[in-house]
């Protein structure tokens, strides 16, 4: 009976892993088009971004499954015409991420991409 428990309950612990989850911190700029498709600004702009085991949680873009590889981190939805509504990419080597909104205001984000210091990291003297 006790050779029967142990075989039951190793396997579980092996599968109780907790889900990685990163906070980004995004540097780079936003560029703003128009109504008809121009640019009409561009100026520099702080993404915050949360990546939760495998899925991407934020305010304005809402939460998506994300396609995670050995080098990147992406996204894509498409509108019903086959052009690209949103898709997000990130490059998990050296930071850069890229954002493009068709969605409801046109824009575009480039930039580069650091982990989050945890809180016992920083120095605040």
């Amino acid at each position: 009976m006790k050779k029967f428990l142990l075989f039951f309950l190793i396997p579980n612990i092996f599968l109780n892993a907790e889900a990685l989850t990163v906070d980004l911190i995004c540097d780079g700029e936003v560029t703003l088009f128009c109504d008809d498709g121009t640019e009409c600004a561009k100026e520099s702009a702080i993404e915050k971004i949360k990546i939760s085991g495998g899925t991407l949680i934020h305010k304005l873009h809402g939460n998506h499954f994300l396609d995670i590889d050995d080098n990147s981190v992406k996204f894509k939805e498409l509108m019903d015409d086959g052009s690209v509504g949103f898709s997000l990419f990130i490059d998990r080597k050296n930071g850069q991420i890229n954002i493009v909104s068709r969605w409801q205001k046109h824009f575009e984000y480039e930039g580069h991409c650091i982990v989050e210091p945890l809180p016992e990291r920083l120095r605040i003297e």
